[in-house]
């Protein structure tokens, strides 16, 4: 009988494998501004992207941006890079159908669940409903559908 459910699982694995890809990109373009004027590093980014650095808001997010220290920096660079691992591991234990994969992908995606519906609802965007909305769906997929993944016992004997 074919298996229907591989595939939401191929979404989920390329959902991952581009976060991880994505945040590793990020954290590591974040080094490149350790022991730089953040201010003007987020100057010239509004500046790029025709922002009007006048504006209130604009100047006010380019006056915090000036206050972030270099080991604020640091740890937002770090956590960044190990949520790009965790997504990049999670994408191939998933892609191997490895059991621990599914299990460390329902926890790691569930638990960053309560922060994003949080967001959502105090500072709503669509986009962070899409997101919040596609985590829940990988949670509960994963969660209802354990036939997709193996036991390495069942993978053993199997290849006997």
């Amino acid at each position: 009988m074919k298996n229907r459910g591989g595939g939401f699982l191929k979404f989920i694995i390329g959902y991952k494998t581009f976060l991880g890809i994505i945040e590793l990109i990020l954290s590591v373009s974040f080094f490149r501004y350790f022991d730089s004027d953040m201010e003007a590093v987020f100057t010239k980014l509004a500046l790029n992207l025709n922002l009007n650095t006048e504006n209130q808001i604009v100047s006010s997010a380019i006056k915090q941006a000036g206050m972030v220290q270099n080991s604020t920096l640091f740890g937002i660079t770090c956590v960044i890079f190990i949520f790009g691992v965790f997504s990049l591991i999670e994408a191939y234990g998933l892609h191997q159908r490895q059991r621990w994969a599914e299990w460390l992908t329902v926890i790691a995606t569930g638990l960053l669940i309560p922060y994003e519906l949080y967001e959502a609802l105090h500072n709503f965007t669509v986009f962070k409903l899409v997101i919040l909305v596609i985590n829940i769906v990988i949670v509960y997929y994963l969660a209802r559908h354990k036939e997709l993944f193996k036991s390495n016992r069942l993978r053993k004997n199997a290849t006997y």
